[in-house]
């Protein structure tokens, strides 16, 4: 097995960084060119290692990490917390922005559309702002679409078969039809708007959820130092040979 000198070429097997040698540990069997990886960089990927083995031990050479001391630090905590709560709002707000966005685009191809006929511009009070008359109804729309997607995929999974045009007598007039399409459009956007609330507070989870384990797994890979064995590597190797020999039945 290849042995650890000084006369290495030492850099971080993550950042591939030379410039702070000082800053590098050995905290595993690895050797050549990932015998060494700045503490930070390996906080870093324990607490957003995808597969969470990282957290524990090596993923190259799955040689489990030695915690040298246990630290707890309320200050810490505080500063966890902020750091939480200040990335759910970045995100949030992102989100947001982003819906906001599409709406604002929508909003303008809307208002372009109807820009000769003023259809949509008559059917609103002459005191209201144009820009706010074609923003309610793009989100109106949307809020349709949403409903009337959802309400196709609910009859799906039900076997439902609706005409919901269909009034039982061949003389259906235009007004009824007129009336019918509106009632339609209003339980549609009140679905949609159902649902956009609910996938609005699913995806809030998710983030809430994501950021709540990535900031505790942070926050724990501060806690629990993993120990450094640079220039140690003969108590490296008999503490692994140690571990293998108890684990034998």
């Amino acid at each position: 097995m290849a042995t650890i000198t000084e006369d290495e070429s030492r850099q971080c097997r993550i950042c591939l960084d030379t410039d702070n040698p000082d800053d590098l540990i050995s905290p595993c069997l690895c050797s050549g060119g990932s015998a060494f990886i700045h503490r930070q960089c390996l906080d870093r990927w324990r607490s957003e290692n995808i597969r969470g083995i990282g957290f524990k031990s090596c993923d190259i050479c799955h040689f489990e990490y030695v915690i040298d001391t246990v630290v707890d630090d309320p200050k810490a905590e505080r500063t966890r917390l902020l750091k939480y709560y200040a990335f759910v709002i970045r995100d949030t707000t992102a989100l947001i922005l982003l819906v906001q966005l599409v709406i604002l685009g929508l909003t303008f191809i809307v208002k372009g559309l109807d820009k000769k006929s003023e259809n949509i511009k008559n059917q609103f009070p002459n005191w209201m702002n144009t820009f706010i008359i074609y923003y309610l109804t793009t989100v109106i729309i949307l809020l349709a679409l949403i409903g009337f997607i959802a309400m196709i995929i609910l009859c799906r999974s039900g076997n439902w078969n609706v005409n919901p045009f269909s009034t039982g007598r061949s003389g259906t007039n235009s007004n009824g039809i007129v009336a019918c399409i509106i009632v339609f459009i209003i339980i549609f956007v009140l679905i949609g708007l159902v649902v956009g609330v609910f996938i609005s507070g699913v995806i809030l989870g998710k983030i809430t959820k994501h950021h709540s384990s990535k900031l505790w797994l942070r926050q724990e890979a501060q806690k629990y130092v993993v120990k450094d064995f640079q220039g140690k590597r003969a108590e490296l190797e008999k503490y692994n040979l140690t571990l293998a020999s108890l684990a034998m039945p």
